[in-house]
């Protein structure tokens, strides 16, 4: 294990954003891009991912934002490229219904769409990857990884177009490399983490430290927009749902580490209604 220095075991001292930052996971996609924004981190989880130990990212764009003008955009959780050309997106799902096969395939149309230039042959696409890191097991065939790419079905060879679509799915752990990285992307505590290049960068951000101008406010931003909005509701919907009793939800979960279901909750009355009846403060 990797050791961090000035990682506090204890949080009883902290301040409740404090406490809601120190609960943070990789798997909280928020989190995910701040962390990304330091190549080396999207370095090494390419090459666990891809076992490409060579691999190295040229290029990187966090919430990159594609146009569409005839249909649908997307906003792109990270998308890089490295020095040979071939070009990476990176997204994380923990619902089910945001990494269907679909939305693959969208995603690795739109980002074709962009990267043809005006002028250019069909021949200069670069061989691209479309990698969701899924918190459940979209597919359901009980397998830590998938590898989707499109083959001639009477021959059984492999078309060539150089596009492949990868499931990594998060539920699943073992213990070789791929493995430890999944609960990597668990671990709250950076000096419990297997990547030193992982427990490190999640340490600075937690500690604010080492880190660009923003990425910390990125994360208490985070924080502030969601205790906001549970506060404007809980008023607006009186003594049902008190600006205290919505504290006090978010304080039980940040401490038991369900920072999905504050989101979730932030944009779901029904959801945030069926927490407070789980802990009894309806």
């Amino acid at each position: 294990m990797p050791s961090v220095k000035g990682f506090s075991k204890s949080k009883e001292h902290l301040s409740p954003k404090q406490k809601f930052l120190s609960e943070l996971i990789l798997m909280d996609d928020i989190f995910m891009r701040i962390v990304l924004k330091d190549r080396k981190c999207t370095e090494f989880i390419l090459q666990t991912i891809l076992q490409k130990t060579d691999l190295k990212v040229k290029t990187q764009s966090i919430q990159s934002d594609l146009k569409n003008l005839q249909g649908r955009s997307l906003i792109l959780d990270c998308l890089c490229s490295d020095t040979k050309g071939t070009v990476y997106n990176i997204e994380v799902q923990n619902d089910s219904h945001g990494a269907s096969p679909k939305r693959a395939r969208y995603h690795s149309g739109l980002i074709d769409m962009h990267i043809l230039k005006k002028g250019k042959t069909f021949e200069t696409l670069p061989e691209s990857y479309v990698i969701f890191i899924c918190a459940k097991d979209v597919l359901k065939e009980n397998k830590q990884i998938y590898h989707i790419s499109r083959t001639i079905q009477e021959s059984g060879s492999k078309f060539p177009d150089q596009s492949e679509i990868i499931y990594l799915n998060a539920s699943k752990s073992s213990d070789n490399e791929l493995g430890m990285l999944i609960k990597d992307f668990y671990t709250k505590d950076p000096k419990k983490m297997h990547s030193k290049v992982l427990a490190k960068r999640v340490a600075d951000l937690k500690e604010n430290k080492n880190i660009e101008k923003g990425e910390h406010d990125a994360m208490t931003t985070y924080y502030d927009r969601l205790k906001k909005q549970w506060e404007k509701e809980g008023k607006a919907k009186g003594s049902a749902e008190s600006e205290s009793k919505m504290a006090k939800l978010m304080g039980l979960l940040v401490r038991e580490g369900r920072i999905a279901d504050i989101e979730k909750a932030s944009e779901s009355p029904d959801y945030r209604k069926a927490l407070l009846q789980e802990f009894q403060l309806s």
